[in-house]
Parts: C-alpha cells; sequence; structure tokens
C-alpha cells in the first residue's frame, strides 16, 4: 500500500463521524468482521438482480464507499481509499453508475420486500421528508440555489425526498425521488438537460407530489402495513398533500392512506 493510501486511510480512521456524535461504543475487532459479514450477506440478497458478475462487484465496492468515513464520497475519493490509485477502476465505477444497464426499480422494491419482512407491523409510519446535499458547482442534476436542511439556510444544493418506515423494530428507507427545479424546464438549462441524461418525458413536481407519487406507489403494492403518514411543515402546507394522505375511514382496519382519487398516473407507475 502506497504512503499516500496509508495517509488517506489514517486521516478517515481519525475523522469523526459526519452528524456530528461522538460514537454510542467502541466497537471490537469481532464487531468489525461480524457487521462486514452480515454487510456481505445482505448485499447477496440483491446479486440476482444484476446480470453481470462485474455489476454486482461495483456495487458492493459503491456500498462499500458509501458506508466508509471519507468526507467527499466522490467515486475517485472511494477508488483511492479502497482499491488504490487505479484510473481503470475510477472509470469502472463512473460507467456502472452513470452508463451501466440496470434497473433500480427490482433492487428498490426487493428492499422493500425485506422492511416488510423485518420490521413490519400493522401500524407502522411512513415518514415523507426531504434533504438537502451541498454542491460546489452548477453540473449536478438538479443543482440550484435553494433551501439546504444539511446546512440550515440556502445554497446550491440537489434537493431529494424521501419515504422512511418505522415501526417498534427498527426503521429503514423505504424510496426516494431527486426534486427537480421549476427553472430546470426553462430553455436555459436545455444543455445541462441532455448531459445530464434527464428523460425529456420528465415533468415538473413540486415536493409534496413527489411524496405522494411514493406513498401511492407503496399503496398500490398492498406489501407494508403502515397506519400513519407523517411529515415535517413543507409537506403539511400542502392541502393537497394533507387532503390526498388522510385515512380513508376512521375504521379502516389498516389505516392505509386514502389514495382512491389519486391521478390514474400515479397509482399505475
Amino acid at each position: 500500500m502506497s504512503k499516500k493510501i496509508r495517509s488517506v486511510n489514517r486521516r478517515a480512521s481519525r475523522r469523526p463521524p459526519t452528524s456530528g456524535r461522538k460514537p454510542m461504543c467502541r466497537l471490537t475487532a469481532r464487531d468489525v468482521t461480524t457487521s462486514a459479514d452480515e454487510l456481505l450477506a445482505y448485499h447477496r440478497q440483491f446479486q440476482p438482480l444484476l446480470q453481470r458478475r462485474e455489476q454486482r462487484a461495483w456495487s458492493l465496492l459503491y456500498l462499500c464507499g458509501q458506508l466508509s468515513n471519507l468526507e467527499r464520497k466522490t467515486m475517485e475519493a472511494m477508488i483511492l481509499a479502497l482499491l488504490g490509485p487505479n484510473p481503470n477502476a475510477i472509470r469502472g465505477l463512473q460507467q456502472f453508475i452513470g452508463q451501466g444497464e440496470w434497473e433500480s426499480g427490482p433492487l428498490l422494491e426487493h428492499a422493500q420486500s425485506l422492511v416488510t419482512t423485518w420490521l413490519g407491523e400493522p401500524d407502522g409510519v411512513a415518514i415523507v421528508d426531504g434533504s438537502g446535499f451541498p454542491k460546489q458547482g452548477p453540473h449536478s442534476v438538479g443543482v440550484a440555489w435553494q433551501y439546504c436542511g444539511h446546512l440550515g439556510k440556502l445554497a446550491n444544493c440537489q434537493q431529494g425526498v424521501f419515504v422512511v418506515y418505522a415501526s417498534r423494530r427498527g426503521y429503514a428507507f423505504l424510496d426516494e425521488r431527486l426534486y427537480l427545479p421549476e427553472d430546470w424546464f426553462g430553455e436555459d438549462y436545455r444543455e445541462r438537460w441532455k448531459a445530464c441524461g434527464i428523460p425529456d418525458t420528465l415533468a415538473f413536481r413540486t415536493e409534496p407530489e413527489l411524496g405522494l407519487e411514493m406513498i401511492a406507489r407503496l399503496v398500490a403494492r398492498a406489501l407494508l402495513p403502515f397506519r400513519w403518514v407523517t411529515c415535517d411543515e413543507t409537506y403539511g402546507k400542502s392541502p393537497y398533500f394533507l387532503m390526498k394522505s388522510r385515512p380513508c375511514s376512521a375504521d379502516s382496519p389498516l389505516k392505509k392512506p386514502c389514495l382512491k382519487s389519486l391521478p390514474r398516473e400515479l397509482l399505475m407507475t
């Protein structure tokens, strides 16, 4: 291992978590080994959904990179920390994420099935919320000057909308959407639109509409039980979101959100 890679690894091991919180407990070598074995077992459950052996290998490497202590989790930084200075590996990971022909939908649905098995309860909660990701430049898809919850202020960032599941048995992510600001649908952004590979058929949707789209998909699948849909004030200020995510009736056994009157395209996507 080169001096540069050893230096990167030492800095990463000394760096506190991005949350800023101190570790709650000290992991033993056995804990680390057990966690690694469980991560590999979890990853194996998704391997049949990736057709090529190379895709399965890149997906595991990318997962390990996202779980690392790296401050900037770019593909180049991940490769340097995990494999060393390998230009071919950097290009390979970039191709897997950017141009690789694999479907994220089946992976996401399988993850939701696991959440149902491990955490599902009739009175579970679906939590809709957004999160911002600060960016330095103008080239990332959907980047704009907008409120960034991560920083607590307006900033140049991407904005995602997420659905999380919570029950007495634990919590986990269920679904996600990238919010594309309305400005991105104007002529001034056509070049960036094409460079990012955004489909021409994509229509503008507000963050509450994206949240409802994900809740509608969960209801249509009828797999994961949940009684409540919760959100923060961004979604609570939307009468449309509140009306469509209310329980259908007080005596409904599962108290699922009343989405019968949602636009047909949301229920069928």
